[in-house]
């Protein structure tokens, strides 16, 4: 095999595990938010508004030749407590932390988290192993 065929196979190898990633990580966070519902659901007569589903943040990959990344987490912008009392940043440090009296599991970030490195690992040993 030539240089330059080796050189394209990695790029296509590398589009792939992004691909993948991206596809992967996307899925991650949506069960995240059932996580953190999934722990001290309020009482019946509250109904959850759902707010932290807004902070998702999955963007596209991007891929480039040699180069590809792709962004996933969480950001406070999008989002605001709807008594206008608390911005995104302050929910999504008070559903971190468990702070403020929130219900849910605050360890629903730092789970997905983990997993998704663990989908990296798995995705780019599976092109390039």
């Amino acid at each position: 095999m030539k240089l330059g065929q080796i050189h394209k196979e990695c790029q296509r190898k590398l589009a792939k595990a992004i691909q993948e990633t991206y596809s992967d990580a996307d899925a991650i966070i949506n069960e995240s938010f059932q996580e953190y519902y999934s722990q001290g659901r309020p009482p019946q007569y509250y109904q959850p508004t759902d707010t932290l589903e807004g902070a998702k943040n999955v963007e596209s990959p991007n891929i480039s030749g040699d180069t590809a990344s792709v962004k996933v987490g969480y950001e406070g912008e999008q989002i605001s407590y709807n008594t206008g009392s608390f911005d995104g940043g302050e929910v999504l440090a008070a559903t971190m932390t468990g702070t403020y009296g929130v219900l849910g599991n605050p360890d629903y970030d730092e789970n997905a988290f983990e997993k998704i490195k663990d989908k990296v690992k798995e995705n780019f040993a599976k092109e390039f192993s």
